[in-house]
């Protein structure tokens, strides 16, 4: 195995896991939301700030968390976890 291999591998590995961890997060705030007929007063999952301030002014709304931040972070996560393993092809 090359050193291009390892990097390429060792990156999927940590962005493959990022991208399960949030997928398992977003498919569960569905099922949660779905039962509880989408009341968003009730907040589900790991907290999401928008800073590198742990406070509560910073923190995501439930609704925002739902409808924003998770998807992004399943999109984003998804499409590096298809760029690495493109990647592990090309060598």
């Amino acid at each position: 195995m090359s050193e291009d291999q390892f990097q390429s591998l060792l990156g999927l590995c940590v962005v493959g896991s990022f991208t399960a961890y949030n997928w398992y997060w977003y498919i569960r705030s569905i099922i949660f939301y779905r039962t509880n007929g989408f009341d968003f007063s009730k907040a589900f999952g790991p907290n999401d700030y928008w800073s590198r301030l742990r406070q509560d002014s910073f923190l995501a709304n439930p609704r925002v968390r739902f409808f924003f931040a998770m998807p992004f972070a399943v999109t984003v996560g998804s499409l590096m976890t298809i760029v690495f393993a493109f990647g592990l092809m090309d060598h």
